[in-house]
């Protein structure tokens, strides 16, 4: 900027263009992306840069350069807006959109002074001013009108008139799209002012960001941990307890022939704080690492509910996304400007990539990664005690929800029977969710409990159930979610083999052009395929292994408990996960390998018949040269008779010998370069 900026004020209103670019640019990105800070500091390190030289610039470029740095703040201040949103604070949401028009009109205020030098600049600023005024204030309106709803049940009537008016008056397609889906919740919020709403008592959200290691076993994973994690560093702490089995109850003792099962051991961590970007505690979360003998290891956090209003629990689920807004997280123990975390994602990677780092030192030189997303995350939600009662306030007819029809019929189940989205689009977007599958899930259960499994979710309604009991529901429920883990370390463990077997591919398919590769070099490749292929089948063992104990009832003791295994396995799509991952081993394994290994068995045929052939003929051209160098040798006793018969002296002897001599040399050479020519 330091730089572009001289160039730009020797251009008519460059400056102004110059600033303009980048806010554009910045809008553009915006609206495809959840990362706001390189938005924000792209803004305003803009700013910071032109400020200063405000003054110094010519009249004429003064008024409107400031124009654009007061746009500039003003779209600083929208994605504040959606920030606050995405984070379920409404107050925060008003206060930005606020924000954003009192920047708005000092735009305009400053594009107005800029008409009598640059007027068609004016004039386009004003417009993108006025834009920016007229949605943000239907926004502000909105949450305000919201805020009121939730904590007195006050209408939303006039709030729907004042975007409706702003959706009329908007000439951008894309702003009105928005205006009406603003409409469209205010609208459905209030039709529902006068229902019953639905409040949870208890319960427990449990959020779950599963992963995989490779290069260790499960087991060497679980040994490494339950030795030293003591003294491992994660994400600036260090565990608090380190245990040596999971705190699962006796369902998990299962059967298997082999002694398997699902156990381990895992860290219990510092509990973890979500503050907003202005230092606002928005909850605190329990954590900590599990690592399982069956691989399908988790990162693991929970949060209570108490009296949560579906709003509440709205802005809850929303933390596990990766689209979460920005905040800061991080360990409760850490000092206040210590290191944070814009979400609980981005913290929960954190935490699997120290993982990988401390099992480095257990690995005795083998390379440790962690296979991990984000977006993997799963999040499972119990429902302990539950009411209703009268308007989103919740302050008159208050009464216990007992039955599933109850609590299907109160408005706010919806947000609890959907997956966690992946955007918010409008203010109070839920409560336009419908209400997803309500297909009983326990395999025998109360008309009080209610299992749903969504695509993200997992939600256990048990008003009528002793807490320890929906607790072993949920350790059944968690250990679905984490298996997305396994997998994905399995999908990882297959890729490398995939691309070791391309490599595999070409190297054969170049000896295959190459003449002169001696048969040791190809019998040396022909080993290194046939130990890839013995890792490749040792991995498929162990998968379809634990992929069989998975499903296998012998997994639990309880036939109840391993039906309900059973049913969240069917509704995870495990069994589709199954079959993709065995169809990728026999892909590598068949198409990728068993082809190269054929290729290559065929080559080392032909090159060892070739080899042979030429060998032998070798022979055969040395066999024929000496039977020429004899038969000439011969020739010798021929010459000894005329010798004795003709009384030939020393000299004539001496011809006959060189005669005889070059004769040999003669028809042997003859005899070796046919024999040449034969095998070329």
């Amino acid at each position: 900027m330091s730089v572009q900026l001289p160039q730009a004020a020797r251009v008519n209103g460059g400056p102004a263009l110059l600033l303009l670019y980048i806010l554009l640019e910045v809008e553009e990105a915006w609206e495809v992306s959840y990362h706001y800070r390189p938005l924000w500091d792209t803004l305003r390190g803009a700013q910071d840069a032109l400020r200063d030289r405000l003054p110094g610039l010519a009249e004429r470029d003064r008024a409107a350069a400031g124009a654009v740095l007061a746009l500039m703040e003003s779209l600083d201040a929208q994605i504040l807006t959606e920030n606050a949103l995405m984070c379920g604070r409404l107050a925060s949401c008003a206060d930005a959109a606020e924000l954003a028009v009192e920047k708005g009109r000092e735009a305009a205020d400053l594009a107005l002074r800029a008409a009598i030098g640059l007027p068609e600049l004016s004039t386009w600023l004003v417009a993108v001013a006025r834009r920016y005024c007229l949605l943000h204030e239907a926004v502000a309106r909105a949450a305000r009108a919201m805020v009121a709803f939730f904590d007195t049940g006050a209408p939303l009537d006039d709030a729907i008139a004042t975007v409706a008016e702003a959706e009329r008056a908007m000439a951008g397609h894309r702003s009105r799209s928005e205006l009406r889906a603003h409409r469209a919740s205010l609208i459905t919020l209030n039709q529902h002012k006068d229902a019953e709403w639905l409040r949870i008592d208890h319960g427990s959200v449990v959020f779950i960001y599963p992963f995989a290691v490779r290069g260790l076993t499960p087991e060497q994973v679980v040994a490494a941990a339950s030795g030293d994690a003591a003294g491992w560093r994660l994400a600036g702490a260090t565990p608090l307890d380190v245990h040596d089995a999971l705190d699962l109850d006796d369902i998990w003792d299962g059967s298997d022939p082999l002694g398997r099962g699902y156990d381990g051991t895992f860290l219990e961590l510092p509990d973890v704080t979500i503050c907003s970007i202005d230092g606002v505690e928005l909850g605190t979360v329990t954590a900590q690492i599990r690592f399982s003998g069956l691989g399908n290891h988790h990162v693991r956090f929970q949060a209570e509910l108490v009296e949560s209003s579906p709003m509440d629990i709205h802005a809850m689920l929303m933390r596990a996304a990766p689209e979460h807004g920005v905040a800061r997280v991080g360990f409760r123990a850490a000092e206040p400007d210590g290191q944070a975390w814009p979400r609980l994602s981005d913290f929960a990677m954190q935490l699997v990539d120290d993982v990988s780092v401390a099992l480095q030192g257990s690995a005795e030189g083998i390379p440790v990664r962690s296979v991990a997303r984000p977006g993997m995350f799963q999040v499972v939600i119990s429902v302990n005690a539950a009411s209703k009662a009268l308007g989103p306030a919740g302050g008159s007819g208050r009464s216990e929800v007992l039955t599933v029809e109850e609590f299907n019929a109160a408005v706010g189940a919806q947000v609890l029977t959907s997956p966690v989205a992946s955007d918010i689009g409008s203010l109070a977007e839920w409560i336009r969710y419908p209400l997803h599958d309500a297909a009983q899930v326990d395999a025998m259960g109360l008309t009080t409990d209610w299992t749903v499994r969504t695509c993200n979710t997992v939600l256990l309604v048990a008003p009528g159930t002793p807490e320890w009991v929906t607790r072993t529901r949920g350790s059944i429920a968690e250990f679905v979610a984490s298996l997305d883990g396994l997998f994905a370390g399995w999908s990882h463990e297959l890729a490398s083999h995939y691309t070791r077997a391309k490599e595999f591919q070409r190297r054969v398919a170049e000896a295959g052009v190459v003449d002169d590769l001696p048969a040791a070099a190809l019998g040396d490749l022909s080993s290194q395929l046939d130990e890839e292929r013995l890792r490749l089948n040792n991995f498929a063992v162990e998968a379809r292994s634990t992929m069989a104990l998975i499903r296998s009832p012998s997994l639990v003791s309880s036939p109840v408990c391993a039906a309900m295994l059973g049913l969240l396995l069917d509704r995870s799509g495990y069994q589709a996960r199954v079959e993709e991952i065995v169809l990728k081993i026999e892909e590598v394994a068949h198409e990728q390998l068993g082809l190269t290994i054929e290729k290559l068995s065929q080559q080392r045929a032909d090159r060892e018949s070739r080899e042979e052939v030429r060998t032998e003929r070798q022979q055969r051209a040395k066999l024929d040269t000496m039977l020429a160098v004899i038969a000439a040798v011969g020739v010798s006793g021929l010459g000894q008779i005329l010798q004795a018969g003709y009384d030939i002296q020393a000299a004539g002897a001496l011809t006959i010998i060189m005669v005889i001599v070059i004769l040999a040399v003669l028809v042997g050479g003859w005899f070796w370069r046919a024999a040449g020519r034969r095998d070329s």
